[in-house]
C-alpha cells in the first residue's frame, strides 16, 4: 500500500471464510475414555492482578488433526510437517443424510492430488457434536472410502465427527488405512454453513514435535486462482 501499511486480512466470517472449529468448553464432548477439556485459574484479576489459566485436555480435544503416529509408532509426529503442509486446496463434499460414507460420496467428483477431502454430513447439520455428550450413533466413513481417498491421492482427510470412523470395530480399519498411508485425519469439523465445492483450509497444529495429534483452529477461505484473484 501507498503508506506503507500492509493491506489488512478479512475476517473470520467475511464472505467465504468460515471458522469450521469446534468451540474448546467444558461442555464439549470428548471421546470415550478421553479426559475432557478443563480450564483452571491459578491466577485471578480480584486476588493477583491478573488472569492465567492451566488447560487439560486430550491432544484429540475438539477439532483436532490425528497424524500416522496415532496408529504407527514410526510414522510421523507434528514436528516431522512444515507449517505449510496443512495450508492446502480443500474440496467440501455434501454427503446429504447418509450415515455410512462409502466410494459413492465422491461419484461423479474429481478430486485432485494433494488437496484436502473434507466431508460435510448430518453430523454438522444435526449438531450431534455440539455436546457434551458423545453420540452414540453418527455419521462416518467406511474401510472402501478411505481406500478410494488413498487411491485418489488425497492430501488430507477431514469429517465433521470426533471419529472419521464408528468406535465400535477396535480394528480401526479406516484409520489404519488412512494414516498407513500418510494421510492425516482431521476429526471434529464444523462444517453446516459451509456450501460444497472448493476452498482453502489452514488448520495448523500446536507447535509439539513429539505430538501424535493436536487440536487446530481450522478454517476455510476462498480457494485463489493463479494471479491471486478469488476462485
Amino acid at each position: 500500500m501507498a503508506d506503507g501499511r500492509a493491506p489488512a486480512l478479512p475476517a473470520v466470517g467475511a464472505a467465504g471464510w468460515y471458522d469450521i472449529s469446534l468451540p474448546l468448553t467444558g461442555a464439549t464432548a470428548a471421546v470415550p475414555g478421553d479426559p475432557p477439556f478443563r480450564r483452571r485459574l491459578f491466577l485471578r484479576h480480584e486476588t493477583d492482578g491478573c488472569e492465567a489459566g492451566a488447560w487439560r485436555l486430550s491432544a484429540h480435544a475438539g477439532t483436532h488433526l490425528d497424524f500416522p503416529a496415532h496408529f504407527f509408532p514410526n510414522g510421523k509426529r507434528a514436528g516431522d510437517y512444515p507449517a505449510a503442509a496443512f495450508v492446502l486446496p480443500a474440496l467440501v463434499v455434501d454427503c446429504g443424510q447418509a450415515w455410512t460414507l462409502g466410494p459413492e460420496v465422491l461419484s461423479g467428483l474429481e478430486t485432485v492430488p494433494g488437496e484436502a477431502v473434507l466431508f460435510r454430513t448430518r453430523n454438522s447439520t444435526q449438531r450431534l457434536f455440539a455436546g457434551p455428550e458423545f453420540p452414540e450413533t453418527f455419521a462416518a466413513a467406511n474401510p472402501a472410502l478411505a481406500l478410494e481417498l488413498v487411491r485418489r491421492k488425497a492430501g488430507l482427510v477431514g469429517i465433521d465427527g470426533l471419529s472419521i470412523e464408528p468406535l465400535a470395530d477396535p480394528l480401526y480399519p479406516v484409520h489404519n488405512i488412512l494414516l498407513g498411508a500418510g494421510l492425516p485425519i482431521l476429526e471434529g469439523l464444523v462444517l453446516a454453513a459451509v456450501p460444497p465445492g472448493r476452498h482453502t483450509l489452514s488448520c495448523l497444529p500446536l507447535a509439539v514435535p513429539e505430538a501424535e495429534a493436536s487440536p487446530v483452529r481450522a478454517i476455510l477461505f476462498p480457494a485463489c486462482l493463479p494471479g491471486g484473484r478469488a476462485a
